[in-house]
């Protein structure tokens, strides 16, 4: 059986097995959390540290990291980069550790990789802005941290990534550390220019050239990994054609993590909580990755194309038949698709730290009518 043809019949068996079973919507989320993770499978190799909050980012509590560190045997000169992971789970389900334990050790030693995953406040208990402001917190850690705990070789090659939920979070902490390290702001973005048409009829690939770079990327994250995330929290076309279907989540479902996570519906139009609304400019490469049978197909198409609009480097992967989860958890874990996922995700990765250097000429590369090309 071929790899398509297996992962519609994973579909099929999945969709039938979930007939008569609760809905996320209908569950009570702290026994829905404690039965979660009673099937989590625990890494041996798996550290755990915590940093305190800080009142200024309105954190007061410590925040708890799991961290995976790749063999010395394989990797003798020490880690070559950092990942910091923001979990899924929508905004409600979900932990540093257990939930993606042996995916994550994998990841680390194959790519040399220090793998860091912090936990965040769960809603409906901690509604937004609880969640991003810890993972801000999170990621200010690791900027400020990174060389002296994991070596000047780790701190040269961040990676930011997030996974559904956390793949919102990653976008909306991509936004804020970008305002951060950008500087002042001049004066016509703060007469309200954020669409990616231009400014006085400039194209947004010169924008950098024009203002003298000041909005070329400028954070110490050198690449961005999001992967089948939800974008936009009041919702995109492919989540309400999803409908009742039972593949992972419904429509009802995405609407209920939304409903959990920001229920003043007003708020769910700030970039904040529904990036894809957001101004993107001055952002590092970002890799997508997403599978057709995901209601939140367009989420990762609409942001897809955002990224490019603003001129960032892109890199999209498709995967027909793929669910929701795809090549992470679920279904498709570890079928021949969910294989083939993970493995083109980790070769990417590698490439991308192998050849950092000469991306940013191809991805800015203007030489064939401002065309982006891909990583």
């Amino acid at each position: 059986m071929g790899t398509r043809e297996e992962a519609r019949a994973i579909n099929d068996a999945a969709e039938a097995a979930a007939v008569g079973t609760p809905h996320f919507y209908e569950m009570n989320p702290e026994e829905a959390r404690e039965n979660r993770r009673k099937a989590y499978v625990h890494s041996d190799k798996r550290e755990t540290f915590s940093i305190p909050g800080r009142g200024e980012h309105d954190v007061w509590h410590p925040i708890r990291f799991a961290k995976w560190t790749p063999s010395e045997e394989k990797w003798p000169d020490g880690p070559r980069g950092i990942y910091l992971l923001f979990h899924g789970g929508g905004w409600v389900f979900g932990d540093a550790c257990g939930q993606n334990d042996v995916r994550l050790e994998e990841m680390s030693e194959e790519l040399g990789l220090v793998v860091l995953v912090p936990d965040y406040s769960k809603a409906p208990e901690h509604p937004y802005p609880a969640a991003v402001n810890e993972c801000e917190l999170a990621a200010i850690w690791v900027e400020e941290n990174a060389e002296k705990e994991f070596g000047e070789r780790a701190a040269k090659m961040m990676i930011i990534g997030g996974e559904s939920a956390g793949g919102n979070l990653c976008a909306a902490v991509l936004l804020r550390r970008r305002d951060a390290w950008r500087g002042p702001r001049p004066e016509w973005y703060k007469k309200g220019w954020v669409t990616p048409r231009g400014v006085e009829g400039w194209p947004v690939t010169e924008i950098g050239e024009r203002l003298g770079g000041g909005y070329e990327h400028k954070m110490p994250w050198k690449l961005a990994n999001l992967v089948y995330g939800i974008y936009d929290v009041a919702g995109t076309p492919s989540v309400a054609a999803f409908g009742e279907r039972r593949l992972v989540e419904t429509a009802r479902d995405v609407q209920w993590f939304g409903d959990c996570y920001c229920p003043d519906k007003e708020m769910r139009k700030l970039p904040d909580v529904s990036p894809l609304r957001g101004d993107f400019r001055g952002m590092p490469p970002a890799m997508f990755t997403i599978g057709m049978e995901d209601a939140l197909a367009d989420d990762t198409f609409l942001m897809h194309k955002k990224w490019v609009e603003f001129g960032n480097g892109v890199s999209l992967d498709v995967w027909p038949e793929g669910p929701h989860g795809v090549g992470h958890f679920g279904v498709h874990a570890t079928s021949k698709l969910g294989m083939a996922c993970r493995k083109k995700l980790h070769h990417k990765i590698d490439l991308f730290i192998k050849h950092e250097p000469e991306i940013p000429g191809r991805w800015k590369d203007t030489s064939r009518g401002g065309v982006i090309r891909y990583f």
